[in-house]
């Protein structure tokens, strides 16, 4: 009886929390609504001196290495041939494509005229980074759909489309790392032109580096992070074993970041670099909390094995992206007598985007096999242009 009761207190409880998603998001739905009835300067405090807020900030600078998983597993899986990783590879793409999704949903937010976003699709600037990031995260989510499309095919029996996804898949991984390079790296191009407005702390020739090696680092702890509260929450299995070679694999990369970020910060930066008490205290909470301090957590083989460590020392490398995004984007240049704060609107649809990306993610686990990776129940074999038949089963189905 008390098994039963339990039962139906976490039935209950997970409808409640769904049903509290869906009114947060229709709530950041109406208030998308006021932005786009009433415009940008009515319903948000950017202005000539902030023309970007909290919605490039965080839904676009922010939210694109956050969704860089998908790519950088797919990259170690087939690229690196760490096979073993496989089974995490669905749920990151599912977890990219929709951080993507919303990323072109926080893009049309914040476009003064959103229905001249196609303009972008006609009248190329080729000289223009801008140009090349919203190129690159259109056919990045593309990818990403395609990708996408493997679970939905299992779901409804679509075996001929299911197939030629299936012989897709190697060129699909190719282009998403190819694609996911170009932009990422150029999301720190754009802050190349602010020479005399973004602090010496964070302004270097290296910034497009930066950004592409933390999106890596950043995208395998969303990976870990995401396994991590799938098994505990929605009863998925453990990736413990899994998780530990990527919690591995990040020492290097996170190690390489600082690296890069030390001899940027010593050999390339121009001017005072510790010269504000406030922006020094950010610098010092970015890099010594939310790199340098996971980094020597991962090299322990403790943190490494531990489900609750390995996932703190993941979260503390996403608040550090999340802080290096906000300080190079935002802070490292506020005008000290102008302060920029978003408004109730901002902020409203930027939680609204969160509670959309966590519950839609559920519901695709919910609803499709993201996490049963190819089951062997479905024949893949395709024929190939010379009449014999390539097994496309993977590798241990």
């Amino acid at each position: 009886m008390n098994v039963a009761s339990t039962v139906i207190n976490e039935v209950k409880g997970y409808h409640g929390f769904i049903k509290f998603m869906i009114f947060i998001v229709a709530l950041s739905g109406v208030a998308a609504m006021v932005r786009f009835v009433f415009g940008l300067g009515a319903t948000t405090n950017m202005d000539d001196t902030y023309p970007w807020g909290l919605w490039v900030s965080f839904d676009v600078v922010t939210a694109v290495p956050l969704a860089a998983g998908a790519f950088t597993l797919g990259a170690i899986v087939h690229c690196f041939h760490i096979k073993k990783l496989e089974p995490l590879v669905r749920p990151a793409i599912v977890t990219g494509f929709l951080g993507y999704s919303l990323v072109c949903v926080g893009l049309l937010l914040d476009l003064g005229q959103p229905h001249k976003g196609w303009h972008v699709l006609r009248y190329w600037n080729l000289h223009s980074p801008m140009f090349e990031v919203s190129m690159c995260v259109m056919a990045y989510t593309t990818v990403l759909f395609l990708e996408f499309l493997s679970p939905v095919a299992e779901k409804f029996g679509w075996n001929i489309p299911l197939r030629i996804l299936r012989w897709l898949e190697m060129p699909l991984v190719i282009l998403a790392a190819a694609i996911s390079t170009l932009h990422q790296s150029s999301l720190g191009t754009f802050f190349l032109i602010a020479v005399d407005k973004l602090h010496s702390l964070w302004y270097n020739p290296m910034l497009p580096l930066l950004f592409w090696v933390s999106a890596i680092c950043s995208g395998m702890c969303i990976i870990i992070i995401e396994a991590t509260a799938t098994h505990k929450w929605m009863e998925q299995p453990n990736e413990g074993v899994l998780l530990r070679t990527l919690a591995k694999i990040l020492p290097w990369t996170l190690g390489l970041y600082i690296a890069l970020r030390t001899y940027s910060l010593l050999a390339l930066s121009e001017g005072p670099l510790f010269n504000n008490p406030t922006l020094t205290l950010l610098f010092v909470l970015e890099l010594g909390i939310g790199f340098i301090l996971p980094f020597f957590m991962f090299i322990s083989h403790t943190v490494r094995n531990d489900d609750r460590l390995r996932s703190h020392a993941a979260l503390l490398v996403v608040f550090g992206l999340v802080l290096n995004r906000f300080n190079v984007s935002m802070f490292g240049m506020m005008d000290s007598t102008h302060i920029y704060y978003p408004s109730l609107i901002e902020t409203v649809v930027t939680i609204g985007i969160i509670t959309a990306h966590i519950l839609l993610f559920v519901l695709i686990a919910k609803y499709f096999p993201i996490f049963e990776h190819h089951p062997e129940t479905v024949d893949y074999s395709i024929p190939d242009s010379f009449g014999k038949v390539d097994d496309a089963v993977p590798k241990g189905a």
